[in-house]
C-alpha cells in the first residue's frame, strides 16, 4: 500500500505544494499570490482565463496590498472585535478567506464597518470598500437596483423574535395586540415589511415600531415597552448573550416568519473579482464536504480523490480562471478552515452561542449547505 509520502516522492506537484504550504505557516507569499500562472503550452489545458480588465478590483486589491471589507463590526459571532481588538465572526473570517484567496495572505484585509447593509452597499456602490460581508439579504432590489450584486449564500437565515420567557409564548402568531420592535433604515426595508405583511396575513393588530439601532430595542425589551424584537434568527441568538443583562430570561423562538439568504456583496460587473469570491464560498463548503480540514491539510494532499486533489491544486491550471495560483484554495483552507470549522468556532458549538447548524448544514445532513462542483 502506498504511503502519503511514498506518493510524495512520486508527485513533483505534490512536492512543490507542500514546500509552498509548509508545515507551521500557511501563508502564501504576496508576490507569489499576485503572480498566478501563465498559460499552458500546447493546448494540453482546457480552462481559459477570462481577459483580465484594466482597474478592476482584484488588480486594485493586489496594488493596495490588503483587501477593504465591509462589515456589521458590532455583532459578535458575525464580525465584532474581540478584547485584544482582533475582528470575530464567520463574517470577518469569510473575509479572511477572500483575503487568502487573491493576497495569499488571510491577514491583509482591512475591516470597516458599515451602520446599516444600506450604508455598506452605498459604500460598495462607491467603490470605497471592496466586498459587503454585512448580513446582507440577496433581494431583487439590492441585485437590480445598484451597481452591486450578490456572491453566493454564506448563512441561510430568516426573521424571527426575541420575547422574555415570562411572556410564555412559543410561536410569533401568540403575540397578538403586542408591540413589536425592530431596527433599521426608516422606509421600505426588508425588516418592516417583514413585519408588515405579517401582521396582516394573521390579523394580529401588532404594534410595530422601528428604531435607529439594535441597542435602542434593546433598551426597550428591558424596560417592557416592546414585547418582542425582530430580527434575523442569527443576530437575535448573538444579541440574546451579549447585550441583554440577563440572557436566561430571554428566548429565541424556534418559528421564521421569512427567508433571507445572507451573501457578500460585490461590484456589479467584475466578473473576475465576483467569480473570486464566489468560488471561495464553495470551496470552504466543499472542503467540508470532503472532510478537508485546517488540521489535515497536508495529509488530504495524498487524498487519490481527483475532486480533492484539485481543489488542493494537485491539478494544473486550478487557478487559471480566477487568475490565480493553482494552490490558492489550499492557502484559504489553511488559513481560515472549511465552512464547518468557521461556523463551529464562531457560532456553533466551539462559541459561547451554541447555535444548531439547522439551515446551515451541509445537504446530506438535511441543510441547505451545497457546494458546486470546483472542475
Amino acid at each position: 500500500m502506498n504511503t502519503p509520502n511514498s506518493k510524495t516522492q512520486r508527485n513533483p506537484s505534490m512536492r512543490r505544494l507542500i514546500a509552498g504550504l509548509g508545515l507551521a505557516a500557511l501563508l502564501l507569499s504576496p508576490a507569489s499570490a499576485q503572480n498566478a500562472q501563465q498559460p499552458a503550452q500546447g493546448g494540453q489545458n482546457r480552462q481559459q482565463a477570462r481577459p483580465a480588465a484594466p482597474a478592476k478590483t482584484l488588480d486594485a486589491v493586489r496594488t493596495r496590498g490588503h483587501l477593504l471589507c465591509g462589515v456589521n463590526g458590532g455583532l459578535a459571532g458575525f464580525s465584532a472585535p474581540d478584547t485584544t481588538g482582533r475582528m470575530r465572526g464567520l463574517d470577518a473570517d469569510f473575509c479572511r478567506a477572500v483575503a487568502a484567496a487573491a493576497l495569499g495572505d488571510a491577514e491583509k484585509v482591512r475591516f470597516l464597518p458599515q451602520a446599516t447593509v444600506e450604508t455598506g452597499l452605498d459604500a460598495l456602490a462607491a467603490r470605497q470598500i471592496d466586498v459587503l460581508a454585512r448580513n446582507a439579504t440577496v433581494t431583487l432590489s439590492r441585485d437590480a437596483g445598484r451597481p452591486v450584486t450578490p456572491s453566493a449564500v454564506i448563512f441561510y437565515d430568516g426573521m424571527g423574535f426575541l420575547v422574555p420567557r415570562s411572556l410564555n409564548v412559543s410561536s410569533p402568531r401568540q403575540l397578538r395586540d403586542r408591540t413589536v420592535c425592530w431596527a433599521g433604515a426608516a422606509g421600505a426595508g426588508t425588516g418592516g415589511d417583514n413585519l408588515t405583511g405579517f401582521n396582516g396575513r394573521h390579523g394580529l393588530n401588532l404594534t410595530i415600531r422601528r428604531f435607529d439601532t439594535p441597542a435602542e430595542v434593546v433598551a426597550a425589551m428591558e424596560a417592557g415597552t416592546c414585547h418582542a424584537f425582530a430580527a434575523d434568527g442569527g443576530a437575535l441568538a448573538s444579541r440574546r448573550v451579549t447585550d441583554f443583562r440577563n440572557p436566561d430570561q430571554w428566548l429565541v423562538l424556534a418559528e421564521v416568519i421569512s427567508r433571507e439568504p445572507l451573501a457578500p456583496f460585490v461590484h456589479a460587473g467584475d466578473d473576475d473579482w465576483r467569480g473570486l469570491v464566489f468560488w471561495v464560498t464553495h470551496v470552504l463548503i466543499g472542503a467540508e464536504h470532503f472532510g478537508v480540514t485546517s488540521a489535515n491539510l497536508i495529509e488530504s494532499l495524498g487524498n487519490p480523490d481527483q475532486r480533492v486533489r484539485q481543489m488542493l491544486g494537485l491539478v494544473p491550471g486550478f487557478g487559471r480562471p480566477l487568475r490565480l495560483p493553482d494552490d490558492w484554495a489550499a492557502r484559504v483552507i489553511g488559513s481560515v478552515g472549511n465552512y464547518g470549522e468557521i461556523f463551529d468556532r464562531n457560532l456553533g458549538r466551539a462559541s459561547v452561542f451554541g447555535m444548531d447548524r439547522g439551515l446551515n448544514d451541509q445537504w446530506t445532513r438535511g441543510g441547505l449547505i451545497y457546494s458546486f462542483p470546483t472542475r
